[in-house]
């Protein structure tokens, strides 16, 4: 087993980089031929029909009655994408020249984030960024505490940023560092981040590759593993700030920060995404991406639907319309409060 270095995890990465896939000519073919294709593909590569107890043979029966030779392109689009939502998987979309389909992470859940209302009431406007980070000090109860806002994984972080950023805060009191509605990106930023929180080297998760057609059928291991930086290492007590919209390489670094004792998830379970894509095309050049690959916890646990948190707080409307943001408050007092 090796630790994993690289994987991207983006949905932005993937739609931007892919555009040229969405200007390829259509090849000739029937719909039956390509909602087959689909369903098996489907049937070998995916991996977490068991955890969400789908009976993918059902799917195929129910969606293939509305299929027919002949049918126009978008009717055979929309049957192609309810049949990947069953999945209930962000990392799943079905990529038309006319139309993508997605998952709504996130729809039915409130909020939970406010950037207004922080801004306003907590971080002020004038707020340092350095690289991919938005990050100042809160003064609480006679004491500094950091704050750190990281909207996207899809922002770089690089050493001298980190340095810089760490440097600054380590004498406050404790970190919050605000992931909501961070939808993911690039999965070597996790490692990165995660560096300077980490106390010593620990496995933070396992990684199984999808090898066989069965769906239980898994290979290749990959034992993930996150060690300490080599210039500064921050171990106060670490609250971190989730939503239902964190997602993928939030979800990952959500994960990961579970196996370090100093550190606690504040807020609403993460929309989880722990599966990496691959990539795929059917029959008439409409291409599509699932997840084919599972991820554990330190701790055996699988969070593909969402990493709860350690603290499970949800914003009260009559608080938030009086300034009041109580996932930050929650964290804030977890940091006073806490003894080393």
């Amino acid at each position: 087993m090796r630790v994993i270095q690289f994987i991207l995890l983006s949905g932005i990465f993937f739609f931007s980089s892919c555009s040229k896939l969405l200007i390829k000519d259509e090849k000739e073919s029937t719909a039956t031929q390509n909602f087959e294709s689909l369903w098996k593909t489907a049937d070998i590569h995916y991996s977490y029909f068991e955890e969400k107890n789908i009976d993918w043979d059902a799917q195929k029966g129910f969606y293939g009655q509305y299929v027919y030779d002949g049918m126009p392109d978008d009717k055979l689009f929309e049957v192609l994408a309810n049949m990947l939502n069953v999945l209930r998987d962000g990392h799943v979309n079905l990529i038309a020249p006319f139309n993508v389909s997605r998952y709504p992470i996130g729809a039915y859940s409130p909020e939970n984030f406010n950037y207004r209302l922080l801004k306003d009431n907590y971080i002020g406007w004038d707020y340092e960024i350095t690289g991919g980070l938005a990050h100042t000090k809160l003064y609480r109860d006679g004491v500094y505490i950091a704050y750190l806002r990281y909207p996207s994984f899809s922002n770089m972080l690089s050493k001298a940023d980190l340095n810089y950023v760490f440097g600054k805060m380590k004498h406050t009191k404790g970190m919050i560092i605000d992931l909501r509605s961070n939808g993911g990106g690039v999965v070597s930023n996790v490692y990165t981040l995660g560096s300077y929180l980490a106390d010593k080297e620990r496995k933070v998760y396992t990684m199984y590759d999808k090898t066989g057609p069965g769906h239980h059928d898994f290979g290749r291991v990959v034992e993930v593993k996150i060690a300490p930086s080599d210039t500064l290492n921050y171990t106060q007590n670490v609250m971190i700030l989730t939503n239902r919209t964190c997602f993928s390489a939030t979800s990952f670094f959500c994960t990961a920060m579970k196996a370090f004792p100093h550190v606690l998830l504040v807020g609403d379970t993460t929309g989880g995404g722990m599966g990496a894509p691959g990539y795929f095309e059917l029959p008439n050049g409409w291409t599509y991406r699932m997840s084919v690959t599972k991820t554990l916890a330190a701790d055996g646990s699988n969070y593909e639907m969402g990493v709860p948190p350690d603290i499970p707080v949800v914003m009260n409307p009559e608080h938030e319309s009086a300034g009041i943001d109580d996932i930050m408050e929650t964290a804030i007092n977890e940091i006073l409060n806490y003894k080393k």
